[in-house]
């Protein structure tokens, strides 16, 4: 998580995205295996927190519908003669 942090920090956002979501995986699969309730809501908390931060970078990054494309131009509505 704290190589996450550092990616968001820096701005690569697509690197931080990866990484939370990796160390969300990671908890749950320790979460799975634990009989301590404790460190259960520990893993799974900490998951939830992974999951948030990925999906708010997703929703902050730039869509690629909105990024400029070449110009279309428009359809012709008389045969070429």
């Amino acid at each position: 998580m704290a190589d996450a942090a550092a990616d968001e920090k820096v701005g690569s956002a697509e690197t931080a995205i990866s990484r939370y979501l990796q160390a969300a995986d990671i908890l749950l699969l320790l979460a799975k295996v634990e009989e301590n309730y404790t460190a259960w809501k520990y893993y799974t908390d900490t998951a939830a927190q992974c999951q948030q931060k990925a999906k708010r970078l997703i929703a902050l990054a730039p869509k690629e519908d909105a990024q400029p494309g070449p110009a279309i131009s428009p359809a012709r509505t008389t045969p070429p003669s």
